[in-house]
Formats: structure tokens, C-alpha cells, sequence
């Protein structure tokens, strides 16, 4: 599973304030759909198509990250 940073939403034309926000709500999605995980503070990625759904877009290239 690919998953995404706010730095890589922040590729696609948003502000450092709207990649912290939409990661917000990512996360708060999936803690919704039941995956805990997300619950934490500390947790900095979620999957590429949780935010590929919720922006109805696609990234243009597949996402690495590396580090």
C-alpha cells in the first residue's frame, strides 16, 4: 500500500495549512472506518487512495517515499 505525507499533497498545489488539514481528516476517516492506528498524534502518512477518494483527484505519478 502507497500512502502519502502532507509534503506530498502539498505537490499538488495546496498550502502547508491545507495539507495539515486534509491529512486531519484523512486520518480521522480511517479511525472512523475503524483502523486506530490513525488515532495517533505522531502518525504522518496515510494511504495515497483514502486521499485520492476524499479530493476525488489522482496523484499523477506513483508516490515514493524513501525515507
Amino acid at each position: 500500500m502507497n500512502t502519502v505525507t502532507k509534503y506530498d499533497i502539498m505537490k499538488l498545489g495546496f498550502t502547508l495549512t491545507q495539507s495539515q488539514r486534509i491529512m486531519k481528516e484523512a486520518k480521522a476517516l480511517l479511525v472512523q472506518q475503524g483502523c486506530l492506528f490513525y488515532a495517533g498524534k505522531k502518525v504522518s502518512r496515510v494511504p495515497k487512495h483514502t486521499v485520492e477518494k476524499m479530493l476525488d483527484l489522482k496523484f499523477e505519478k506513483e508516490v515514493v517515499n524513501l525515507g
